[in-house]
């Protein structure tokens, strides 16, 4: 098991300008058969929990409490109606993992609130960099938008969104590089990815 590193090389308040730079460096990704996006999205409130779960029918929906008693089925149906009884689950965590690129990104755009989420991009190779040495790397290759965050784990609650580069330790000139290729820069320090 390994560990990425992830650059970041965006902050914005404007989520569709953080989309719009993740599909410019996915555009020099070299997709795998299985390219994915995987998302979640911690709701703060019912509002938010109902809206979530009307766009995700068949995402998984649990509360922070690893240990509490109801099934994911059960928090769904609460949620749906608008039982009182969500009040104590909250926060509830919408997870949507292994989805075929471009099926969810719009829909879970509009749904996130103003709870901490992240959606991130998968299964495919990071180009070589002939100038710099590098041959084509797939190891670690992902691109993540930290939503409501400033870091990778989403521990940094901000009102803005961050853009992470994530690579195999070591090919911070690798990230660096594909930042430039599509207009931008580090704005920090390389952190721990997952």
């Amino acid at each position: 098991m390994s560990t990425s590193n992830a650059l970041p090389v965006l902050r914005t308040s404007d989520l569709l300008n953080a989309y719009q730079a993740v599909q410019r460096l996915l555009s020099l990704a070299i997709p795998m058969e299985k390219f994915q996006v995987s998302a979640e999205a911690r709701a703060l409130t019912l509002a938010e929990a109902q809206r979530m779960v009307a766009a995700f029918p068949k995402a998984t929906v649990g509360p922070d409490d690893p240990y509490r008693p109801e099934s994911n089925d059960e928090i769904r149906h609460m949620i749906a109606a608008g039982d009182s009884r969500v009040a104590a689950l909250l926060p509830v965590t919408l997870i949507l993992e292994r989805q075929p690129v471009g099926s969810i990104e719009e829909a879970f755009f509009g749904v996130i609130g103003s709870g901490p989420a992240s959606i991130d991009w998968d299964f495919f190779s990071w180009p070589a960099v002939p100038e710099l040495g590098l041959e084509i790397r797939n190891k670690d290759a992902c691109v993540q938008i930290a939503i409501n965050s400033r870091d990778v784990y989403r521990d940094v609650s901000a009102p803005d969104h961050t853009v992470f580069i994530h690579f195999r330790e070591g090919d911070v000139a690798r990230a660096e590089w594909l930042a430039q290729q599509v207009g931008l820069q580090p704005i920090g320090p390389v952190e721990c990815g997952w």
